[in-house]
């Protein structure tokens, strides 16, 4: 049996050629989603069986200091900093995830706050983590790569069997 490391509430957008979409509609279709290979080079790639895994299960919501937000199972694995594996429910406030673009760590970038210069962390910090309710969990695979990135610019870990 296989270990569960994706688990996405339905409303959770990842993204695709046809943009951010939620994986409830994705599920059941042919469809490709972005992805990160070894290599780090970041590219489209089939989707393998998202499908609906279980009912009403606990979903934690995650918050970013880029302002976006989801929820995930608390099993969902995602990517710390250096593509460290680490399960939503480790997470911690502080924890820098792998991001799909992001200025390179100690990059000086001008904001449109006109706040002067701002240093760049190199990726999506966790700003928040809660209990999110309660609700159906999806999955998918990925071809080749087994990751993904979420619309909330974080890479997550697909499921092995797919």
């Amino acid at each position: 049996m296989n270990e569960v490391v994706c688990a996405l509430a339905p409303e959770t957008k990842i993204e695709t050629p046809e943009g951010a979409l939620t994986v409830k509609t994705v599920a059941g279709k042919p469809i490709s989603v972005f992805t990160r290979e070894p290599s780090g080079r970041v590219r489209f790639r089939r989707v393998l069986d998202a499908h609906k895994t279980s009912d009403q299960q606990p979903v934690l919501k995650v918050t970013l200091d880029n302002g976006a937000s989801f929820r995930v199972g608390r099993e969902q694995v995602l990517y710390r900093k250096g593509m460290l594996e680490c399960r939503a429910d480790d997470l911690a406030v502080g924890d820098q995830l792998e991001p799909a673009f992001h200025f390179p760590e100690g990059y000086q970038f001008h904001s449109d706050t006109g706040e002067g210069l701002s240093l760049s962390p190199g990726g999506w910090r966790v700003t928040k983590t809660e209990p999110g309710g309660v609700a159906d969990l999806y999955s998918l695979g990925v071809n080749q790569t087994g990751c993904f990135f979420l619309a909330a610019g974080v890479l997550c870990k697909a499921d092995c069997s797919g």
